[in-house]
């Protein structure tokens, strides 16, 4: 129980913490940015320490303890070069095996890069954060550390993607692939979500999406070739199965932004693109759903709702913005409930929440 009330009290007071994002409408600009600063080092803490100080508290902690032994001893491994020039490096500076330190570094990385992307894309900081935190995003970075430090430089990378900077999306796109390949995706993806998309599109994309159901045995095969290490694990040669939550969401987030945003999105970019993304997203959810941890994929499209959401909510006026902004809130609460529900279960195991920090160096199990 305790666990729960931790995690839910650093969704309130984060969420308090965000509101006076770049919302003061009193302050010259340079009072503000400093206040920005200070408070969004503020969040940065909130999320970091209760990350950096978890011990075996993510499905794949242990898991994870092993790789780094592997890595630093040289043994065969399947994981990123940059991921093991990292966990070598941090590993010969400390002069042992200190995992903990690992799992910090990543999580420094990860909050810090999530934040920068939230602050410099979102149109409101606060309700952007409430989604990072209430859909579970935030907490789910306890798993797949590797990944979801990969995840969080492709979100900073949509920036450059929405303003074609290229030169500068590339770059951070191969810095990410470097800790999860699974990042590659988005070098086709984004660019070509940037694109403007025809009338004549939308059944050729509806065809993708068929021939994935119709083809699953042949796209299976591509995949692993891809990924020929999952040829060793059984378990994710049986695939994945249909998440119906993201599904919704997708749906959710797509009739939102076509129904109170349709008119603006030929000069709106910016959500021209989350939108797209998000009509990728529904495509990999419920056509590719045997792909074994779809979700990876699926992320690097539908971590854009905690942008689109705010700024089409952000557009409307009057009762209608303030029925959207209840809707919304109401949802992402109902939904960080049903997170928490699940947050035992083996594949999320984000509870209970365990500290190293305790006296005499003993476990302090959180539940």
């Amino acid at each position: 129980m305790q666990g729960v009330i931790l995690y839910t009290l650093l969704l309130i007071v984060g969420v308090c913490l965000s509101v006076p994002v770049g919302r003061c409408e009193t302050a010259p600009g340079s009072r503000q940015k400093a206040l920005d600063k200070v408070l969004l080092a503020g969040l940065f803490v909130l999320l970091f320490v209760p990350a950096a100080l978890r011990i075996y508290t993510g499905n794949d902690y242990r898991t994870y303890i092993v790789r780094f032994h592997d890595v630093n001893v040289g043994n065969y491994v399947v994981t990123e070069p940059g991921f093991n020039v990292l966990v070598k490096g941090i590993y010969a500076f400390l002069g042992d095996e200190h995992f903990l330190a690992v799992f910090a570094v990543f999580a420094f990385g990860t909050v810090l890069f999530f934040l920068a992307g939230i602050y410099r894309q979102s149109r409101d900081f606060a309700l952007s954060f409430f989604l990072f935190m209430a859909l579970g995003m935030y907490f789910q970075t306890y798993n797949t550390v590797r990944y979801y430090f990969a995840l969080s430089l492709v979100f900073c990378s949509m920036h450059y993607a929405v303003r074609r900077e290229y030169e500068k999306f590339v770059p951070v796109l191969l810095f990410a692939v470097l800790f999860h390949k699974s990042a590659l995706v988005v070098a086709v993806a984004y660019p070509f979500t940037r694109m403007r998309w025809r009338k004549w599109f939308v059944p050729i994309l509806a065809a993708f999406g068929v021939s994935g159901l119709l083809l699953q045995e042949q796209y299976m095969n591509i995949f692993l070739r891809l990924y020929p290490s999952y040829l060793e694990e059984e378990e994710y040669l049986a695939g994945g199965s249909i998440s119906y939550v993201n599904i919704l969401r997708c749906v959710l987030t797509i009739a939102l932004c076509i129904i109170f945003y349709r008119q603006q999105l030929k000069e709106d970019t910016a959500a021209a693109f989350y939108l797209k993304l998000n009509v990728l997203a529904l495509v990999m959810y419920g056509c590719f759903y045997f792909v074994p941890f779809v979700s990876r994929i699926g992320y690097y499209f539908n971590i854009s709702q905690i942008l689109l959401i705010p700024l089409v909510i952000a557009n409307q006026e009057g009762k209608k913005k303030r029925i959207l902004l209840g809707l919304t809130l109401a949802i992402g609460l109902l939904y960080f409930a049903m997170f928490l529900r699940q947050a035992e279960d083996i594949y999320i195991k984000i509870l209970p929440y365990s500290t190293w920090l305790s006296e005499g160096g003993t476990l302090v199990p959180v539940y």
